[in-house]
């Protein structure tokens, strides 16, 4: 997930709605997806990229994922 810590309030209310709109596209599709809360801004090095202690709670969100575990079958 994205550092939305690093937006500014107006920049995080539109990628918010960005965010939201593919989520409702691909629901409206029927597409599988997971789509994570973002991290604490502590657990991220940059923008984009969550340090070890970041990308271990994203693994550990994901195995517990409906979704998820359902791909893997």
């Amino acid at each position: 997930p994205f550092n939305e810590h690093m937006l500014t309030d107006d920049n995080r209310v539109a990628y918010r709605q960005l965010r939201a709109g593919v989520v409702a596209w691909l629901s409206a599709q029927q597409i599988s997806y997971v789509a994570p809360e973002p991290l604490p801004s502590l657990l991220y090095a940059d923008a984009s990229h969550p340090l070890t202690e970041g990308y271990r709670l994203l693994t550990e969100e994901l195995a517990r994922d409906g979704t998820f575990q359902a791909w893997q079958k």
